[in-house]
C-alpha cells in the first residue's frame, strides 16, 4: 500500500492538508482545524479505540499499552477502518468525557473505550463498543485476568470488535490476531513500561526505558519488539546527547547498532528495528548516509503507519539537504499523529527557518500540544531570537533548562540567547562548560559572541557528525558565509548524498 492510499484508508488526507496550510488554527490551536459545513456520514466499518483509563496512575502505562495494541491489531484487519491512536488522543484530550463530541470530531461510526484496574492479584479490564452517534453500547465485557493472561487480551478485544464492526475476518488476519509478540507476561509488562518512559523524551526517561527493555529481553530472549526499542533508545540518546549508564556518548551508535542487528536476526520484518538501524547508521557512517536512508525506507515499507519512523527519516533527509522530502515526512508523521509536538518542533527547527513568523507559529503549536516539553521551548527560544524578541527568547530558554536541567542542548540554547541579549559573560561560561562537545550550538554561540576565529578553528578539527553540514546553513551562521575559510570547510563536510547549496 503506498502512502497516499494509507492516508485515504485511515482518514488522514484532510489532516495532512490542514497541517501543510497552517501551523495554527483560527482559534489559536494547532491543526487539524475543525471544519465547518456539512459533515460526511462516517463509514459503516469505521472505529476509533479511545485510550483506556486507569484507576491507579501507576497503571497508566498499562492502559496506554493495551489501547495501542488493540488499535494496532484492528489496523491489520482489512474489513475495518480504524483511526490512528495519535488522532484519537488529540480528540479525546479536547473533550475527555463526551463520547458524542469525540465521535463527531473523529468522524467514525463506532468507539471502543475501557478501564483498567487491579483487584487483588488480578487485573480487571472492562471494554465496550458503542455507537458514536448515540453512545449506546452494542457490546461490552469485563475481563478478570491473572497477570500472565494479559498477553492475549488485546487480541481477544480486537477480535470481538472486528467481528462487530467489519463483519468478517480473513483466515490470515485471524492468525495474525492470535500471534503473540512474547510468551512472557512479565516481559510484556516491562516492554509497556519501557514504551511509557521512552515517550517522555528525556535523559531520565531514556535510561529507565532502556532498563525496562533489557529486562524484557532477559525474560524472553526472542522478544524482538523490546530489543528493537532498546536499539532505538540508543539512537535517541546519541541524537540528543543523553548520557546512558555505563555508556559514553561516542559508544552509543556502536552499541545500539549491535542491538538493532540482534533484533533483526530475530525478526527481519520489525519496522522499529529497521528505524533504529537507519538512525544509528547515520552516526556510525556520518559522511556516507546511503545505508541510513535505505534502512528507513525498509522500515516504512514494513509499516507505513510508523509515525516515529517518518519523523526520524525527516531528520536524516534534512541532514542531506533534502528539505522538501523532509517536510513531507514530517507532515506524514503529523497526519498519523496530530498530537506529535516533536514533529512541530522539527518543522520549526529545520524546514521553516527563513520564515520566522511561520517558525514561531509552529513552535507555539508545539508548546500548546505539550506545555511540559523542554524541546518545544528550545525551538521557540531559537525562533524568537531570530525574530529579534530576545527577552521572550531568554524566558523560553530558561524554562527549557528548568524542565531538563543539565541537558547540553538546553544549556547551549540558553548560552545562545544570552549572547543575543548582551550577557556575554554568562554565555561564555556556559559554552566553556561544554567545550568538549561537538555540537553546532557550540559553534553558533561562538559566532553570536563574535568569536568567529574560534568557531572556524573548532570546525577545522570537527569530529564526524551527520548533521553538521545542514546545521551550518542555519541563519545563526550567516555571518560566516562568504569567508573562503568557512566555504572550504563547508564543502569538506558535505555528506556524499547531500543536495542543494
Amino acid at each position: 500500500m503506498n502512502r497516499t492510499s494509507l492516508l485515504l484508508r485511515f482518514g488522514l488526507a484532510s489532516t495532512l492538508s490542514a497541517a501543510r496550510l497552517s501551523a495554527q488554527c483560527p482559534d489559536g490551536s494547532p491543526p487539524p482545524c475543525t471544519k465547518s459545513g456539512a459533515r460526511v456520514a462516517p463509514a459503516a466499518n469505521s472505529v476509533a479505540v479511545l485510550y483506556f483509563t486507569a484507576r491507579d496512575t501507576a497503571d497508566v502505562y498499562l492502559a496506554d499499552g493495551l489501547t495501542e495494541d488493540v488499535a494496532t491489531l484492528l489496523g491489520d484487519v482489512s474489513s475495518v477502518e480504524v483511526k490512528s491512536p495519535g488522532v484519537v488522543r488529540r480528540a479525546q484530550r479536547a473533550t475527555p468525557q463526551d463520547l458524542l463530541a469525540i465521535g463527531r470530531a473523529l468522524g467514525v461510526r463506532f468507539l471502543v473505550d475501557g478501564t483498567v484496574r487491579r483487584a487483588g492479584g488480578h487485573l480487571r479490564v472492562s471494554a465496550r463498543l458503542v455507537v458514536a452517534g448515540t453512545a449506546v453500547s452494542t457490546w461490552g465485557e469485563i475481563f478478570d485476568r491473572a497477570p500472565e493472561e494479559l498477553l492475549a487480551l488485546p487480541s481477544v478485544i480486537a477480535r470481538e470488535v472486528a467481528a462487530r464492526v467489519g463483519g468478517s475476518i480473513g483466515a490470515g488476519e485471524g492468525a495474525a490476531l492470535a500471534t503473540l509478540r512474547t510468551r512472557s507476561a512479565d516481559a510484556y509488562d516491562h516492554y509497556l513500561r519501557g514504551n511509557f518512559f521512552l515517550a517522555l523524551r528525556s535523559p531520565e526517561g531514556s535510561a529507565r526505558a532502556l532498563a525496562e527493555y533489557h529486562e524484557a529481553e532477559r525474560l524472553d530472549s526472542g522478544f524482538s519488539a523490546a530489543i528493537g526499542r532498546a536499539a532505538y533508545t540508543y539512537a535517541l540518546a546519541r541524537a540528543n546527547y543523553y548520557r546512558l549508564p555505563d555508556a559514553p556518548i561516542e559508544s552509543l551508535p556502536g552499541q545500539g547498532l549491535a542491538i538493532a542487528d540482534r533484533a533483526l536476526r530475530r525478526d527481519s520484518n520489525s519496522s522499529d528495528a529497521w528505524m533504529a538501524r537507519g538512525f544509528l547508521l547515520a552516526f556510525t557512517n556520518p559522511r556516507v548516509l546511503a545505508g541510513s536512508t535505505q534502512a528507513f525506507e525498509r522500515s516504512l515499507a514494513l509499516d507505513p503507519k510508523n509515525a516515529e519512523a517518518h519523523h526520524q527519516y525527516a531528520g536524516i533527509l534534512n541532514w542531506l539537504g533534502r528539505h522538501g522530502d523532509a517536510d513531507r515526512e514530517l507532515h506524514l508523521a503529523l497526519a498519523l499523529d496530530p498530537s506529535r509536538a516533536i514533529s512541530y518542533i522539527d518543522l520549526a527547527n529545520w524546514t521553516d527557518l527563513r520564515d520566522t513568523t511561520h517558525a514561531l507559529a509552529l513552535a507555539d503549536s508545539a508548546v500548546a500540544l505539550d506545555p511540559g516539553s523542554a524541546f518545544a521551548y528550545r525551538a521557540r527560544a531559537l525562533a524568537r531570537l531570530r525574530a529579534g524578541t530576545g527577552r521572550a527568547a531568554l524566558e523560553d530558554a530558561e524554562l527549557g533548562n528548568r524542565l531538563q536541567p543539565g541537558s547540553m542542548t538546553m544549556e547551549l540554547v540558553l548560552a545562545l540567547t544570552l549572547a543575543g541579549t548582551g550577557d556575554s559573560t554568562r554565555a561564555r561560561a556556559l559554552i566553556a562548560s561544554w567545550s568538549g562537545a561537538d555540537h553546532w550550538l557550540v559553534l553558533a554561540g561562538l559566532v553570536a559572541l563574535g568569536d568567529t576565529a574560534a568557531a572556524l578553528e573548532r570546525l577545522e578539527h570537527w569530529m564526524p557528525d551527520p548533521g553538521i553540514w545542514a546545521a551550518l546553513h542555519r541563519p545563526e551562521f550567516d555571518p560566516l558565509h562568504g569567508s573562503p575559510r568557512f566555504e572550504r570547510l563547508l564543502a569538506a563536510l558535505r555528506p556524499e548524498e547531500a543536495v542543494g547549496p
